[in-house]
């Protein structure tokens, strides 16, 4: 199985929202950077909501079954041991019977719920955003863009660079 692993999920592969007042970055050898938030990140949670309202445009894209929409993936907060949560992307999803399905791609830090590697049935009420490739644009990724405003333009040129995609509205 091809995990959904490029540069995009190297940025922000797992987010964890805590009580903690500023951006904190933990690197990891070998392992996409984790980057914990602050709850009250505004422009986090607005991203959040856009994503959530915008799912439907996510689910369509999925249904259409258009060659040239690939890497679907959505991003699920899982319940953690303090009052946050950890933000993990789900790849390979697919949509059968109205619920969606995917592979957990990053390795959690903070959440017992999954593991790397799990197949789950992803939970819609805990869904904090969506993104799939459409002829090597990227749609959706809210959070994503959020985090990528916050690194530097040279960092944004590398991850479009590898990644072979640029975002859309940027």
């Amino acid at each position: 199985m091809m995990h959904f692993k490029f540069s995009i999920c190297l940025l922000v592969c797992i987010a964890i929202l805590s009580c903690q007042k500023k951006d904190r970055i933990v690197k990891r050898d070998n392992e996409p950077a984790v980057h914990i938030l602050p709850g009250e990140d505004y422009e986090m949670n607005t991203a959040i909501e856009n994503a959530q309202k915008s799912l439907y445009k996510f689910k369509e894209a999925i249904e259409s079954h258009n060659p040239d929409y690939y890497n679907f993936a959505l991003k699920e907060r899982f319940n953690t041991a303090d009052s946050g949560g950890e933000h993990i992307w789900i790849s390979e999803v697919q949509h059968v019977d109205n619920k969606f399905y995917g592979i957990v791609d990053g390795k959690p830090i903070s959440t017992g719920e999954v593991k790397f590697g799990d197949t789950i049935e992803i939970n819609s009420q805990n869904i904090t955003d969506w993104m799939y490739i459409d002829k090597n644009i990227v749609k959706g990724a809210y959070t994503t863009r959020v985090l990528r405003k916050r690194i530097s333009q040279q960092e944004r040129t590398q991850m479009d660079n590898e990644s072979g995609t640029t975002f859309e509205n940027e």
